[in-house]
C-alpha cells in the first residue's frame, strides 16, 4: 500500500510573501516522527513517500501531485505552530485526490482531535504516539475492515458520526528501546543543519506555560538502546551540513546517570557524536554530569525560565535562582558557558514589570558573571498548558484561535496572559536592547542576548504613537 506522508512547516506571512519562519526557516533537523513512521511502514512492506515541506520550505504540494494519484492514504503532520499550514495541505489533497482519506497526527491534532474531524475535511486523526496506531489502519484500509478496535482513533463513519475510540496507553520504556532507529536514507541531503535523535518521550514536570504534549511522566529509552541507535544513523549524519544530532527530548537530562551511562557507551563504541539538547539546571549540578556530557556537547538549551524565586513557584519549575546561578557557574568551569543558551520567558499573566526587571538583572548578571548566553521570550498563550486550560474553561481562548496563519501575532491572544501597558513593553525592549549593546562590547562576534519587540506591540503600538493610541 502507498502512503504519502507530508510535514508541515512553521510559515507565516511576511512583507506579503508566505515563508517559513523560526527553526523552519533556518532548518535545524528533519522532522523526527515522519521519518520514524515512514521507517516504521516501510519495514512492514508499505511503499512510503515523504513529502518534506520543511526542507523544501513551502507549503505548496504541487511537487507530489502525481505520487498522491496511486497512493491509499496521506499523512499530515502537525504541532500547534505549524498547524494553519497543515490545514492548507489539508484543502490542497482534498483539491488533487478527493477520494484519498487524510490521516492527521501531531501534538495539534492529538489535543483537538473532535473539533479537527468536525471542522476540515480529513478522515481520520491519531492521538498521541503514531507508530503501532499507523500501521493498524493502514491494515484496516488495505483489508477493508472496521475502525471500531484501533486504539487512539478519531473518525468519521459513512453516516457522519464522529468517532472517538478509547486511547491507547503510553508506550513503555521497553517498547519505546524495541523500535527501529530512523532510516535518513532518503533524506534531502544538504539542507537540515543535523539529525533528529530521541533518547527519550515525555517530561516529569507540569510547568504552568509548557504545552508538552506528554508531562508528569518521562519515559526513557535505554542507554544501550538509545546508543545503538545513533550509530545506525552516523552514516546519515553527512548527509546535514553541520554533522549535529539534535536530541529531540523534552528534557534530556531527566536522569542524569543514565546520561552518565550513555556518555559511558559511546566512549565504549568510540562514537564522537556533537549533541544539542535540553537540559533543567538540577540535572546539571549532578555528580559527574557535566564531566561526562561536556566532550559531547555542542549546544544546550537550559530552560531558567524565571529570574526570581516566587516566579519559579509560580510555574512549578522545581527550582530556584541559587541553583540557576550555580549551573551556570558550573558550566563556566567546565568550559561550557559559550555552548549553553538560557531561556527566560516574560510577560507571564502575574507579572508587573517589576517583576520583569527582576528576571532581567538576574539574565543580565548570568552573562556577565558566567559567560552563558540569554534568550528572552515574551510569553504567548500556547494551547493545553495549564495557564491556557484555565484560559479555555473560562471561554478567554479556543483552539479555533490556531487555525489562521500569524496567530502568534494576534494582539488578543498577546493580551489574554499579558497585563502590561504597551508603554511598559516599550521601555523593557528598550532596556533589553541597551543591554545587547553592551554584551556586543565583550563579545563583538557573538549575538549574546536574543531578544524581540513582540509583534503585536511593534504594528498595533507603534512607539511614535504611544501617546495617541487609546488601549481598550
Amino acid at each position: 500500500m502507498k502512503v504519502v506522508l507530508f510535514p508541515t512547516p512553521v510559515m507565516d506571512y511576511e512583507q506579503g510573501e508566505l515563508r517559513p519562519i523560526g527553526y523552519d526557516a533556518s532548518r535545524e533537523c528533519p522532522p523526527y516522527g515522519i521519518y520514524l513512521l515512514a521507517t516504521i511502514l516501510s519495514h512492514n512492506g508499505h511503499e512510503v513517500v515523504v513529502a518534506d515541506l520543511i526542507a523544501e520550505g513551502t507549503s505548496s504540494i504541487a511537487k507530489y501531485s502525481n505520487q498522491l494519484k496511486d497512493c491509499k492514504l496521506v499523512g499530515i503532520s502537525a504541532t500547534t505552530l505549524s498547524w494553519p499550514t497543515a490545514i492548507e495541505v489539508i484543502l490542497q489533497v482534498r483539491e488533487s485526490v478527493p477520494q484519498i482519506p487524510i490521516v492527521i497526527g501531531g501534538v495539534h491534532p492529538t489535543m483537538f482531535a473532535e473539533y479537527i474531524v468536525r471542522s476540515f475535511p480529513v478522515d481520520y486523526v491519531i492521538r498521541g504516539e503514531a507508530e503501532g496506531i499507523l500501521q493498524m489502519l493502514c491494515e484496516a484500509i488495505e483489508r477493508k475492515s472496521t475502525l471500531e478496535n484501533i486504539p487512539s482513533l478519531v473518525w468519521r463513519s459513512p453516516d457522519g458520526r464522529i468517532i472517538s475510540n478509547p486511547k491507547a496507553g503510553r508506550l513503555t520504556s521497553d517498547e519505546l528501546s524495541r523500535s527501529t532507529a530512523t532510516d535518513y536514507s532518503i533524506l534531502p541531503r544538504g539542507i537540515y543543519k543535523g539529525l533528529s535523535i530521541e533518547s527519550s518521550r515525555g517530561c516529569r514536570f507540569n510547568c504552568s506555560f509548557c504545552s508538552a504534549t506528554y508531562r508528569r511522566k518521562w519515559v526513557p529509552l535505554k542507554p544501550d538502546r538509545f546508543v545503538q541507535n545513533l550509530e545506525r544513523t552516523t552514516n546519515y549524519i553527512y548527509h546535514t551540513k553541520l554533522r549535529i544530532f539534535y536530541i529531540i527530548d523534552d528534557n534530556f537530562s531527566s536522569d542524569p546517570h543514565r546520561c552518565i551511562e550513555i556518555a559511558s557507551k559511546l566512549r565504549d563504541r568510540g562514537l564522537r557524536p556533537r549533541l544539542t539538547y535540553d537540559s533543567r539546571v538540577n540535572e546539571l549540578l549532578y555528580d559527574g554530569f557535566l564531566d561526562n556530557m561536556s566532550e559531547f556537547t555542542h549546544q544546550m538549551l537550559v530552560g531558567a525560565e524565571c529570574g526570581y524565586d516566587e516566579g519559579l513557584a509560580k510555574i512549578g519549575k522545581g527550582t530556584t535562582t541559587k541553583k540557576i546561578e550555580s549551573a551556570a557557574r558550573a558550566l563556566s568551569e567546565h568550559g561550557l558557558a559559550s555552548q549553553a543558551d538560557f531561556s527566560f520567558i516574560i510577560g507571564l499573566p502575574w507579572e508587573s514589570k517589576t517583576e520583569i526587571l527582576k528576571t532581567l538583572m538576574f539574565a543580565a548578571n548570568l552573562l556577565a558573571d558566567y559567560g552563558v548566553r540569554i534568550l528572552i521570550q515574551w510569553y504567548v498563550q500556547m494551547p493545553t498548558s495549564r495557564i491556557w486550560v484555565e484560559d479555555r474553561r473560562k471561554q478567554v481562548v479556543h483552539e479555533a484561535m490556531y487555525d489562521r496563519y500569524g496567530f502568534f501575532r494576534n494582539l488578543y491572544l498577546f493580551r489574554t496572559a499579558n497585563h502590561l501597558l504597551p508603554s511598559d513593553i516599550w521601555e523593557i525592549s528598550r532596556a533589553i536592547e541597551a543591554s545587547k549593546v553592551l554584551s556586543r562590547l565583550r563579545y563583538p562576534k557573538k549575538q549574546m542576548i536574543e531578544h524581540s519587540l513582540p509583534l503585536q506591540i511593534y504594528e498595533n503600538f507603534p512607539e511614535n504613537r504611544l501617546e495617541s493610541i487609546t488601549i481598550n
